[in-house]
């Protein structure tokens, strides 16, 4: 059980929980696999699994195996059966399913108990003898019937726990895609979580935060000291949400602007509502200055063409009209047209207006190569 159950929780240990319970009924070969929508090689966990076979299963002998398992839905959730009294002894042995897939790894009887189902899919174990070994008795049988329920309860954790791990690296998905830097921390700053964002920070040597023996820390002593400040304020209004504090501060480093940081920290939620919140914190934390390439967010986010992209981003980094012109080689004249399109497509009117847009023209999702 105990096997079993581990299996539920790691799909790595599944295969050695299955080969337990070929070995408990001296079975040939044992499985738990799944039936329905959409199936790959990664729905059924088989003993002595051999690759080339389990791409046949969902290859050129699917259609046999679909209709197998759509004869399979007329058995009762719970029961167990034999393959050759659903099927037919003589349609299963004149299958290409067997004479192919089944035969050439020993499967000539199984006992099997349909476990679950959900929606259009359900969920089996099998365990075959082979040609030389003795069909399954009725005793054996009745052994099955009794583990049916813990393998019913062994399959509904392992789809919780799949589904759980697929949201998970579903919202670690999401969170390395933001176009901003994600820490998780506890009390002393041991780092559990960092986004790809934060990874790039806490990795540049000259970055004003680094990472040391698993703990973010700040290059400059008194950074430090306030940045420890924040979190206890943050884990303190975990606790009492009415209480103030400050939640918010610059990170300097050595003093060079180009690699200051804002940083902004803040509770992690309890799991559940009613339950302690963790001791733990959520950084987040954005480089100073131009926090993205103004060239590519204003042309997605207001259709600028290339020049009119790369004149605004001069414009937004301060220079005046004259100088944009300059910079970008063109005369006064065109200069003023470029201006006035882009009024045009930002809906602005006065270029302190379009400058003070375009510098908060952040494009959320970080851009791929």
């Amino acid at each position: 059980m105990d096997t079993l159950l581990a299996g539920a929780l790691d799909a790595e240990r599944m295969p050695s929980a299955v080969e337990q319970l070929r070995q408990l009924f001296n079975g040939s070969k044992a499985c738990f696999a799944r039936v329905g929508p959409n199936m790959t090689a990664s729905d059924s966990v088989t003993t002595n699994s051999d690759d080339a076979m389990q791409r046949r299963c969902y290859g050129d002998l699917v259609e046999d195996f679909i209709s197998f398992g759509e004869a399979l839905r007329s058995v009762p959730v719970g029961a167990v059966y034999r393959d050759s009294e659903v099927f037919g002894e003589e349609a299963l042995r004149s299958s290409r399913a067997w004479r192919e897939w089944m035969a050439p790894q020993d499967m000539y009887g199984g006992i099997a108990c349909r476990l679950t189902e959900s929606n259009s899919s359900y969920w089996f174990f099998d365990v075959q003898r082979g040609k030389n070994q003795e069909p399954f008795d009725a005793a054996e049988a009745a052994l099955l019937a009794r583990l049916s329920p813990l393998l019913r309860k062994v399959t509904e954790l392992s789809r919780q726990v799949g589904h759980l791990k697929l949201q998970r690296d579903e919202a670690r998905g999401a969170l390395d895609a933001l176009a901003m830097a994600i820490v998780i921390v506890d009390r002393d700053l041991q780092v559990s979580y960092a986004n790809e964002g934060a990874d790039e920070i806490l990795s540049d040597p000259e970055g004003a935060v680094g990472l040391r023996q698993g703990r973010l820390f700040a290059r400059q002593p008194t950074d430090q000291r306030q940045l420890k400040r924040l979190v206890e304020a943050a884990l303190r209004c975990a606790i009492d949400p009415l209480e103030e504090h400050r939640s918010s501060m610059i990170v300097q480093g050595s003093g060079d602007a180009a690699h200051a940081l804002s940083v902004c920290v803040m509770p992690v939620a309890s799991a559940r509502p009613g339950t302690t919140p963790p001791a733990r914190v959520m950084m987040a934390l954005r480089p100073m200055g131009m926090a993205t390439d103004l060239v590519v967010s204003s042309r997605q986010l207001f259709n600028l063409t290339e020049s009119e992209a790369r004149f605004a981003s001069a414009l937004a980094s301060g220079l005046s009209l004259t100088q944009a012109a300059e910079v970008q080689g063109v005369r006064i004249s065109t200069a003023r047209t470029h201006l006035a399109r882009i009024f045009q497509k930002t809906d602005t009117r006065q270029q302190s207006q379009l400058v003070s847009l375009l510098r908060g023209a952040v494009l959320p999702l970080r851009a791929r190569a």
